[in-house]
């Protein structure tokens, strides 16, 4: 479909002097992200049809107000020349953002341990104002599969699976990973895509890695490995030298499988399938990535061996 957005009429509700985008960057259909050129300085300008609701859009702008402009954790926003943040225009909900200037993080242990640090500082925040919209709830996961063979394994796995409105809530991400985190110039690890941020499950937030990102699958081969190192720096950097509670390891665990199920399908009926091995896949590492990181704990040279 083709895009009829007239982005120099938006521009116009800023304060912004000689605006003009630079291309679009590849948001989260049908979503709108545009990098903004001006004669002082760099600004994106994000979008989102009308459709969404706007208490969505409003509350990813609150998270931005108190993560970017607040605590200097994500982008900052700026006001509109009539006041507030947040425009409807053109079939669109826009509002405008800091460029950050730096690098996006990469899978390399020394970001998955930068990663870890921010987490550990995102969550002591206190004082967010939005709730964040990730449902933490599992009943809605039951009517699911009802039609696959292993719909008996995939209740049993719900079965065992925390009520995380009752475990510790704060300000989350809800999809924190490299891909959604930049490096400063000054250094800094800087959140974005705050979509779905604010205050929730701090286990699920956790969790999100350790299956959906940490299980490396070959879509060609459909084989699988799992990024022990990945997983050890990101809990290195967020626990540090003391190391992980076993009873806090489990409740990570329980978030994963359960942020790995919520997304079952989302990519359609033909790839429920490979996503049920890798959760089963991502599972069975949870005893093996214990271990290692116990003998850690229990020897520190241990480490220094390996590497």
């Amino acid at each position: 479909m083709k895009e009829t957005i007239q982005i120099r009429t938006v521009l116009q509700h800023w304060e912004l002097r000689n605006p003009r985008a630079e291309g679009r960057l590849n948001g989260k259909p049908p979503r709108l992200v545009y990098p903004i050129r001006t004669d002082s300085g760099r600004f994106v300008l994000k979008g989102y049809p009308c459709d969404t609701p706007e208490e969505r859009v409003r509350g990813s702008v609150q998270a931005h107000l108190f993560l970017g402009n607040e605590k200097g954790l994500a982008p900052r926003v700026f006001p509109l020349k009539k006041g507030g943040y947040v425009l409807r225009d053109q079939g669109y909900w826009f509002y405008l953002m800091e460029f950050v200037e730096g690098r996006q993080l990469e899978e390399t242990p020394e970001d998955e341990y930068r990663l870890g640090q921010a987490a550990k500082k995102l969550h002591t925040l206190q004082g967010c104002p939005v709730k964040s919209s990730l449902p933490q709830g599992k009943e809605r996961f039951r009517e699911w599969f009802r039609d696959r063979p292993f719909v008996r394994e995939f209740d049993a796995i719900l079965d065992t699976l925390p009520d995380f409105e009752k475990l510790d809530q704060c300000l989350i991400h809800s999809d924190m990973g490299p891909h959604n985190a930049m490096l400063s110039r000054e250094g800094s690890v800087i959140f974005i895509d705050l979509d779905d941020s604010g205050t929730g499950s701090r286990y699920l937030d956790l969790g999100w890695a350790f299956i959906m990102q940490f299980v490396d699958f070959n879509h060609e081969t459909s084989e699988m490995k799992y990024r022990f190192d990945l997983a050890e720096s990101f809990l290195k950097g967020y626990y540090g030298e003391k190391g992980i509670p076993e009873e806090e390891y489990d409740l990570i665990f329980f978030g994963a499988e359960q942020m790995h199920i919520s997304y079952m399908q989302s990519y359609g009926p033909h790839a429920v399938d490979a996503l049920w091995k890798i959760l089963n896949y991502g599972m069975s590492r949870k005893e093996i990535l214990w271990d290692m990181i116990s003998r850690k704990n229990r020897d520190p040279a241990e480490g220094q061996r390996e590497e």
